[in-house]
């Protein structure tokens, strides 16, 4: 679990540097970059769901039952509007810049708090749960 885990954190690094660089583009009026690295950070996002999903989520749930991992479930509900406002940000031809630098705003905000939430709390539980279950 700890060996996931750092690549967990490591992928939210990469995720918030892609979008360090969507916005850089998206300044810079420069599209086909825009397009370019959100590809790249939807080809990360989906398969860093599936991960925490699939394993972190799935440990918690296995040990302390749906309501007594209500906390982390709260935090990966969140994968659904960031997922949302990245799809919005792809189809920037059809947005203003405007629009497209606020859903930038709102997608960035949101992966900072969701992030922080899963490095801070969730992650810490499930090693310590993962632990506590080998023993």
């Amino acid at each position: 679990m700890e060996e996931l885990i750092a690549t967990l954190v490591l992928e939210h690094g990469k995720m918030k540097k892609g979008l360090a660089e969507v916005r850089a583009a998206t300044l810079a009026k420069d599209f086909l970059k825009v397009a370019k690295i959100l590809r790249e950070v939807d080809a990360v996002f989906r398969q860093h769901i599936a991960d925490e999903e699939g394993q972190v989520l799935r440990l918690l749930v296995g040990v302390y039952g749906a309501k007594g991992s209500e906390e982390a479930v709260a935090v990966f509900r969140q994968h659904r509007p960031i997922y949302q406002l990245m799809e919005s940000l792809g189809r920037f031809a059809t947005l203003t810049p405007d629009e497209l630098a606020s859903n930038g705003e709102r997608l960035v905000a949101l992966l900072d708090e969701h992030t922080n939430a899963e490095e801070t709390r969730i992650f810490p539980w499930a090693i310590s749960t993962r632990t506590k279950t080998r023993n």
